[in-house]
């Protein structure tokens, strides 16, 4: 048996760790890895570029709530990596990148593919290391996924010199640790009392609820506050699927490009609950003037997320499903009450006007496409209209149920993502849904899926333009089209069956019925491509400078 090295010490922490597969790409910096994984349970995933490795990663941990973990070598291939660590780290996902280095006699002196990528991360991550020793490996990695899950997660990179990796490691494997995690601090008695009289004596109360209810694994708790109290809730684009969407109580999600009724019940609000949730611009839009009537109770494990946008009337800092627990006792039980009863005549004016209805022929689509997949299928939505298009119509059966890239707004995220997704749940139905831009900027991941023929349904909606931003153009600058057009001369559906995975085409618009009944009858891998016309728009929406309530529904003056 060939003695220890630093490459064996790293993969029998990812053992004790139970980590189950890497995403990632390799290079002679990471050989020492490589050669060592064959021994040990682990699988590796062999992405066709690193940015797909980090995204394959992060949509593993959003399906599974585990740590994610992907794997570079030096140079480019960690620079790769970095806008999927920055997506991850926007969206608070638990992800450890290993990146291999140069010798570590070489840094400093411009090696070849020597790159500072401790340097780049740092803003971009919950911390960044380099291992010097290979005795300070082990601590070290565990170190990193510590603090990767811990607290508000998030991403955390370890950087490895390949002298390190090949380093003999004396005696035995790193030794296991006990399974301990530090509690997280109750609030105190206090805090709770004055949150649960702040709500129990609101008139018009909301619960909104951001993508911290589900990383903090607070779902039942909410499900049984709502039900307890009678409590409408609105969610962010991140909290989307943490209470169940069919119960009564829910409004839609806020923000830009979310849900009129959402937005103008928070507008009335008289109490805000906000539970993981950041207030973003993207969901506050004017924060001057979102919820002008309310007083605001912000409930957050990361004290630099309370009151960084809005001012909270009532901070709780604290593990959100511990505070939760605490706070559900206290909560008084409501009868019927006139303000869900006038919540119930907004939606139906709305409904009436035929506003905010679902998005047309898209949102139609989309609804189909849920129909047509079991009834527990996990949903990885891009970034453009697909996104919105998929958000708004998408419902989730359970919290983990929508995936996608929301403080960063990455494309190109969910094709890769989805493989991480499907790879994590295979128990499940996986469906990316993409625009024909986000499809473009990770289409070699089609490779991946085909080459280990994971059943991941793909969907691209193809417009031929960057949606989202030709809509821009039309609305702001008075219709000047440029730079956004894609054509239509590529043929998606034979790209497809290059890679090995079977397509259909069908028009979005018109009798989708034989396209969608393929795409449920596939065993493996599928990819059905849906044509709309370029001038179908996502509506309502928020333009920048103006409030919540200013959502607008066509072209304006």
């Amino acid at each position: 048996m060939s003695p220890l090295i630093g490459a064996d010490i790293l993969l029998d922490i990812l053992r004790q760790e139970k980590v189950e597969a890497i995403f990632g790409y390799p290079g002679a910096n990471t050989l020492p890895v490589h050669d060592r994984i064959q021994a040990t349970a682990i699988r590796h995933y062999l992405m066709r570029h690193e940015q797909a490795a980090a995204h394959a990663a992060d949509g593993y941990a959003r399906a599974s709530g585990k740590v994610g973990v992907c794997l570079a070598t030096s140079g480019p291939g960690a620079t790769n990596l970095v806008t999927g660590i920055a997506t991850a780290f926007m969206d608070s996902i638990p992800l450890v990148a290993l990146t291999a280095q140069v010798n570590t006699n070489l840094l400093g002196r411009d090696a070849f593919q020597e790159t500072d990528i401790i340097g780049i991360t740092l803003p971009i991550t919950k911390h960044s290391f380099q291992v010097r020793d290979v005795r300070h490996m082990a601590d070290t990695l565990r170190e990193a996924f510590d603090l990767a899950r811990g607290g508000r997660p998030g991403p955390v990179l370890v950087d490895l010199p390949r002298d390190i990796l090949a380093a003999p490691a004396g005696g035995d494997a790193a030794p296991s640790r006990p399974e301990t995690r530090p509690a997280p601090p109750a609030p105190d008695a206090s805090s709770l009392e004055e949150l649960a009289r702040l709500l129990n004596r609101s008139e018009r109360p909301v619960i909104l609820i951001g993508g911290g209810a589900k990383l903090s694994g607070a779902c039942e708790e909410l499900e049984a506050l709502v039900a307890k109290a009678r409590i409408p809730f609105a969610t962010t684009m991140m909290g989307l699927g943490a209470v169940a969407s069919g119960n009564g109580y829910n409004l839609g999600f806020i923000g830009t490009h979310g849900h009129e009724l959402a937005n103008r019940i928070i507008h009335q609000a008289d109490f805000i609950l906000a539970v993981g949730a950041r207030f973003s611009d993207r969901s506050t839009s004017k924060t001057e003037e979102f919820a002008p009537l309310a007083t605001i109770a912000q409930i957050d494990i990361d004290p630099t997320s309370i009151g960084k946008n809005l001012k909270a009337d009532c901070p709780i800092l604290g593990d959100i499903r511990v505070v939760l627990r605490g706070l559900l006792p206290r909560v008084e039980r409501r009868e019927a009450s006139g303000w869900m009863e006038r919540i119930e005549a907004e939606r139906a004016a709305l409904r009436q006007g035929r506003k905010d209805s679902g998005d047309g022929p898209a949102g139609a689509f989309i609804r189909q496409v849920q129909s047509a997949l079991p009834p527990r299928a996990i949903a990885v939505a891009d970034v453009g209209l697909n996104q919105i298009w998929t958000l708004r119509n998408w419902r989730p059966r359970t919290p983990r149920s929508i995936l996608t890239s929301g403080g960063m707004g990455t494309m190109g995220f969910s094709i890769p993502a989805a493989v991480g997704a499907q790879i994590a749940r295979p128990d499940h139905a996986v469906v990316a849904i993409t625009g024909d831009g986000g499809c473009y900027m990770n289409i070699q991941e089609l490779a991946t899926i085909g080459y280990y023929r994971l059943p991941v349904k793909i969907i691209v909606i193809n417009n031929g333009h960057l949606g989202m931003i030709r809509q821009l153009q039309d609305l702001l600058f008075d219709g000047r089209l440029n730079t956004i057009a894609l054509g239509g001369h590529v043929d998606l559906t034979a790209v497809a069956r290059g890679f090995g995975i079977p397509s259909a085409r069908t028009d979005m618009e018109g009798d989708t019925a034989e396209g969608l009944d393929r795409l449920r009858r596939s065993e493996g891998p599928f990819l059905l491509e849906a044509v709309i016309d370029p001038e179908r728009y996502v509506y309502p929406l928020i333009l920048p400078g103006r409030s919540n309530m200013e959502m607008i529904y066509g072209r304006t003056a």
